[in-house]
C-alpha cells in the first residue's frame, strides 16, 4: 500500500468464485492512513519518555477523558483508584510513566490507569465486529463486548516469515489518530518498534531487534474485569500488554520470547501470536492466567494442505467460532484463494486483512511486519 497518503481499501484481485461459489462483498470497511511516527527514548527517566508524543495530542485530551471515563462503572473505577494509589509499587517504571502522562496532560490518574487496563476492561466496551452468519453480504453488527482482533503468520517458499494483524477496538474516529508507530530506543539504537495509543504504555503489536514480532488477540474465557484487576494487585501479575512490552524489550531471540510468554502469570487470558526470522518460526499461544493452554506452531509441510500459515481471531483454534463472528472462515478463504505466492509478503497480508469481515467498522488499525528485516508498516483505519 502507499506509504504517504490515505487510501480506500480495495479488493484482492482473485477469482474467488472458482473456489467456493458465492462470496461476500469483500471490500473492507474504512479509510486507512499511515500512522504518524515517534521515538520513545528508554534511556530517559520514565517521567520524560513520552513527552514528545504527548505534546502532539494535548488538544485531544478532553476526548480521551470523555471516552475512557465512560468505560468503567464506579465499582471498577474505585478499584482502579486503589491501583493508582500504589501505582509505582505495583508497576515499577510503567507506573511512573503512567503518573507522568497524567501529570503532563493534567488529568486524573484514574483515567490513565483505566486506559492502561483497557485489555482487562474489555467487557466494558468494544465488541466483536460482525454478524457474518451464513450469508454472503455484511449484516448489522451484533456487539457482545470485547476487543476483537485478527492475526496471521505466513511463510513463503524461501522460508521467510511475515506477520500481520488487525486490531478491532471500536475506538471513536475522533481518537483513532492517537494510535501511532513508535521506535523505542536504547543506547541510541532501536530496541523495538511498536504501535501505541497516546497515554497507553503497554504494547499490542511490535517487532524486536531480536528477530521476532508479536501481536495480542483477546481471549475471552470468562471472569470479571474486577477480578482481572485484582489479580494484578494481589499477585503482581502482568497485564498481557505489559508483558508484551517486556518481551520486546528484553528477549534476545524468538525462542526466548516464547519461553517467557509461556511462564509468567497474567491478569487475563490472551492469545500471543509470535513470528520469527527463521523458517517455521511462528506460533499462536493460548494463555490462561496461570498456565499455557495450548501452543499451535507453524509446521510447513507439503503433505499438509495450507500448513504455510496460521490464522487466529478470538477463539481457540481447536474449537468452533460463534456463528455471528466467523472471521476465521473468511480469513482462511482469502488466504487460500490468493495463494501462498501472493499472501506470503507484507503487501499480501495487507490485502487479506483489508477484506470484510477481517476489516470492518470496528477495525482501528492494521499492521504488517517482517521479523527478519524488522520492517513494520502500520495504518490507522477510520470507519467513515
Amino acid at each position: 500500500p502507499p506509504s504517504n497518503m490515505a487510501f480506500r481499501r480495495v479488493p484482492i484481485v482473485v477469482v474467488l468464485a472458482v473456489f467456493c461459489g458465492a462470496l461476500p462483498n469483500t471490500e473492507g470497511s474504512g479509510r486507512a492512513v499511515p500512522m504518524k511516527k515517534f521515538t520513545v527514548d528508554l534511556d530517559k527517566p520514565p517521567q520524560e519518555r513520552w513527552i514528545d508524543l504527548l505534546s502532539h495530542y494535548t488538544t485531544s485530551v478532553p476526548l480521551i477523558v470523555d471516552y475512557f471515563d465512560q468505560q468503567a462503572p464506579k465499582p471498577v473505577r474505585d478499584l482502579l483508584d486503589k491501583i493508582a494509589a500504589d501505582l509505582d509499587g505495583l508497576l515499577g517504571e510503567l507506573g511512573l510513566e503512567m503518573r507522568a502522562i497524567a501529570d503532563y496532560w493534567k488529568v486524573d490518574l484514574g483515567i490513565i490507569v483505566t486506559l492502561n487496563f483497557a485489555y482487562e476492561l474489555r467487557k466494558l466496551g468494544g465488541g466483536h465486529p460482525n454478524s457474518t452468519g451464513n450469508t454472503v453480504t455484511p449484516e448489522p453488527i451484533r456487539p457482545p463486548p470485547g476487543i476483537a482482533c485478527t492475526s496471521i503468520v505466513v511463510q513463503d517458499g524461501d522460508g521467510n516469515v511475515f506477520h500481520g494483524r488487525n486490531l478491532d477496538w471500536n475506538l471513536p474516529d475522533n481518537i483513532r489518530n492517537l494510535t501511532v508507530q513508535a521506535d523505542f530506543l536504547q543506547n541510541g539504537e532501536v530496541l523495538f518498534t511498536g504501535d501505541v495509543t497516546a497515554g497507553f504504555v503497554g504494547i499490542l503489536t511490535g517487532v524486536s531487534r531480536g528477530g521476532f514480532s508479536l501481536s495480542i488477540n483477546e481471549r475471552d474465557l470468562g471472569g470479571d474485569p474486577i477480578v482481572d484487576a485484582l489479580e494484578a494487585v494481589l499477585r503482581h501479575a502482568y497485564s498481557p500488554t505489559h508483558l508484551a512490552r517486556k518481551i520486546l524489550s528484553t528477549a534476545a531471540t524468538y525462542e526466548e520470547a516464547l519461553k517467557t510468554l509461556k511462564g509468567e502469570s497474567l491478569t487475563a487470558p490472551v492469545y500471543y501470536i509470535v513470528a520469527g526470522s527463521l523458517p517455521s518460526q511462528g506460533a499462536v499461544m493460548s494463555r490462561d492466567r496461570n498456565f499455557l493452554g495450548d501452543l499451535w506452531v507453524l509446521n510447513v509441510s507439503s503433505a499438509v494442505p495450507n500448513s504455510w500459515y496460521l490464522l487466529e481471531t478470538n477463539y481457540d483454534h481447536w474449537k468452533s467460532v460463534e456463528p455471528y463472528d466467523n472471521r476465521r472462515h473468511y480469513g482462511n478463504l482469502y488466504m487460500q484463494a490468493i495463494g501462498r505466492d501472493s499472501a506470503a509478503s507484507m503487501s499480501g497480508l495487507y490485502s487479506v486483512l483489508s477484506k470484510w469481515p477481517l476489516s470492518n467498522s470496528y477495525t482501528t488499525y492494521t499492521a504488517v511486519m517482517n521479523p527478519k528485516t524488522r520492517a513494520m508498516e502500520s495504518y490507522d483505519v477510520y470507519s467513515e
